[in-house]
């Protein structure tokens, strides 16, 4: 089937960045050079920047420039949650702007995570962003984050999945998404320590078995069933081996992170500031997001002064050829 996404790209330039406390951020940029400008940001937080990520935008029209976020991906050191923040990601924004000589970006680009930084950057700097894409939007709330993790929230969706997620974790806190949050993130920095042994059976299927034992294989393995409509246990593994060791960690270990912390925002910030999204927003959101249930883009439309939001039916939160026609198709109208 031909995809609604441009063809394949590389990147024209890439670079290692030196930003604040040890931290360097891999980026890159492609298409067209001295194009108008699209930054995408990645999700997860921790998922990494990817090669899918260049083709959203007519790379004869624009240049796509992404990064590799603080802990993940090719940027330096790897799975380091110190001066890992919301506000230190806005900082890095802002410093591989300059480096590159930008007045501003002529669009700012997020699906799931990237949503939320790329409303927090608009907010903290909006005379640097002409638009906003968001696609998936997830604002941080107390509310998303019960939902995910709690019983009553996604868990009554997916009640299997559920109770598999909190095989090994205290009763107590079956119920606590904050509480489980906390807890995941020390058993996964346990478990890394150890060298994350237990992610041997990604690659190995006689250890195949041992990887519900992994706090770290099983935080990703719920998000994957959560996020595609016929999602099955056997797909999510194979699309995990997909994703490697690395990739499971960096995201599991810094969302564990961003979230026990209410990713480092205060409670509705992102709406509350919405008045200074100034700029046109387009919200993408499908209505069957599982992770990012769709009344967060409601709440973002009603509270952003230009805001228009797009659902796509029967859709969950794994982009795919629905979300991309959509994407590309707001892009093309900027």
């Amino acid at each position: 089937m031909h995809s609604a996404l441009f063809p394949d790209i590389a990147a024209r330039e890439a670079g290692l960045l030196p930003v604040s406390d040890g931290h360097s951020l891999y980026w890159e940029r492609s298409g067209r050079e001295g194009g108008r400008t699209l930054l995408f940001l990645h999700g997860g937080p921790g998922s990494g920047a990817n090669a899918r990520h260049r083709r959203y935008a007519d790379p004869d029209i624009w240049e796509t420039i992404q990064f590799d976020q603080r802990g993940c991906g090719r940027s330096a050191p790897l799975f380091e949650l110190y001066a890992n923040t919301t506000a230190h990601l806005i900082e890095d924004i802002e410093a591989l702007r300059e480096h590159l000589g930008l007045e501003r970006f002529d669009c700012v680009m997020g699906a799931s995570w990237g949503t939320t930084l790329a409303l927090a950057y608009a907010q903290a700097c909006p005379e640097r962003v002409e638009n906003v894409l968001v696609e998936g939007v997830f604002l941080a709330t107390r509310r998303e984050l019960d939902w995910w993790h709690g019983k009553s929230g996604a868990g009554a969706v997916y009640p299997d999945a559920h109770d598999w997620l909190m095989h090994g974790v205290p009763e107590t806190l079956h119920d606590d998404p904050p509480g489980f949050a906390r807890w995941a993130l020390a058993a996964m920095q346990t478990e890394l320590a150890a060298g994350a042994p237990l992610l041997a059976g990604l690659d190995d299927p006689d250890a195949e078995a041992a990887l519900k034992d992994s706090v770290i294989f099983r935080w990703i393995a719920y998000e994957e069933l959560l996020s595609q409509l016929e999602a099955t246990p056997q797909s999510a593994l194979a699309n995990l081996r997909a994703k490697g060791r690395d990739k499971l960690i960096s995201t599991a270990l810094i969302e564990a992170h961003y979230f026990s912390q209410g990713c480092f925002l205060e409670e509705a910030q992102l709406l509350t500031g919405a008045h200074r999204l100034t700029m046109p927003v387009h919200i993408v959101h499908s209505r069957y997001d599982m992770v990012c249930p769709l009344q967060s883009a409601f709440d973002l439309k009603d509270a952003a002064p230009d805001a228009r939001l797009v659902i796509v039916p029967a859709h969950g939160h794994a982009m795919s050829e629905p979300v991309f026609k959509v994407v590309r198709n707001v892009i093309a109208g900027l």
